[in-house]
């Protein structure tokens, strides 16, 4: 907890430290208000969450709101490069979530779906001490809602482009590109939502296995019957065929999106034709004089 409360002391900033069930937030007193709605809904988030997988945690986690951006730029410089790109994280060795002062944050739903991630990592670790990195990140970035049709495209156009690594290169470390890092986060995303959509039983199983070691490979083997390198080989040729399907969602999606504009101009054009089919019809119409009955004017022209 060292680390922790170094950051507390830190520019002489003094934080309120508000309990909520497992979860306890250290905020300045003029973001206390605010931060306690977040993590109101963040226990309801975790709550969902944790009976989604079937598994249950009750080990408290310490939420920090950075007083402003110079502190938490500050906290990311500790830690790995990945950590100044983005707008929270979460420190295991004194199972901290840091969070990015909330005036700086788009909005309400990104604020959710980031400590939700962030938890998520806290709820990995606490179960396994050595679990794959693309497993981590691949559990935060499904179960935080945040593998939506983009994430998945993305992943279909990097790995046409060829910057998708295959799972078990993407066990310990991130990338060295950066253009190859959300690549990560979409593969990593699919291969949970792989196992968990196809293998549910199993996956369930998982969390069990995890045992008093918390060796992952083994709680893998024994849940799965496979290694992780079997899986990585086997999600590697199914990936092979889902970049197809995504691009074909893509095309369908495109193509549903233009279809009102083709529709509307269809309407339009046959509008402007049935118009001039009027016009002509009209004009080649010889029209009845006054005081003439139709029979009697078809009569004259006949004799004509």
């Amino acid at each position: 907890m060292f680390c922790l409360f170094s950051s507390l002391s830190a520019a002489n900033i003094k934080y309120e430290k508000i309990y909520y069930r497992d979860i306890i937030l250290f905020a300045e007193a003029k973001d206390t208000t605010a931060a306690s709605q977040f993590i109101i809904q963040l226990d309801k988030d975790i709550q969902s969450f944790q009976k989604g997988v079937g598994s249950y945690l009750d080990v408290p986690v310490n939420v920090m709101i950075a007083a402003d951006s110079k502190v938490y730029n500050g906290w990311t410089k500790q830690h790995s490069a990945i950590m100044e790109f983005s707008s929270g994280f979460y420190d295991r060795r004194n199972r901290t979530i840091f969070l990015k002062n909330p005036k700086y944050l788009k909005n309400i739903s990104n604020i959710r779906k980031l400590l939700l991630h962030e938890y998520i990592h806290h709820f990995v670790g606490i179960y396994w001490k050595n679990p794959p990195l693309w497993f981590n990140e691949g559990m935060a970035v499904y179960f935080s809602n945040d593998m939506g049709i983009e994430r998945e495209l993305n992943f279909a156009k990097n790995y046409i482009l060829g910057n998708s690594l295959p799972l078990e290169k993407m066990k310990n470390s991130y990338p060295n590109n950066m253009i190859e890092w959300e690549s990560f986060y979409a593969k990593s995303g699919l291969a949970v939502k792989y196992l968990y959509s196809k293998k549910r039983r199993s996956f369930y199983q998982l969390w069990d296995k995890a045992g008093s070691t918390g060796n992952f490979e083994r709680a893998f083997l024994n849940s799965f019957f496979m290694t992780t390198k079997t899986f990585s080989d086997q999600f590697e040729n199914y990936s092979k065929t889902h970049f197809k399907t995504a691009i074909l969602m893509a095309s369908t999606g495109l193509i549903w999106g233009v279809l009102p504009f083709i529709l509307i101009v269809g309407v339009i054009r046959k509008k402007i034709k049935n118009k001039k089919t009027v016009e002509n019809w009209e004009n080649n119409i010889d029209i009845v004089p006054d005081g003439k009955k139709d029979e009697e004017y078809i009569k004259e022209l006949e004799e004509k």
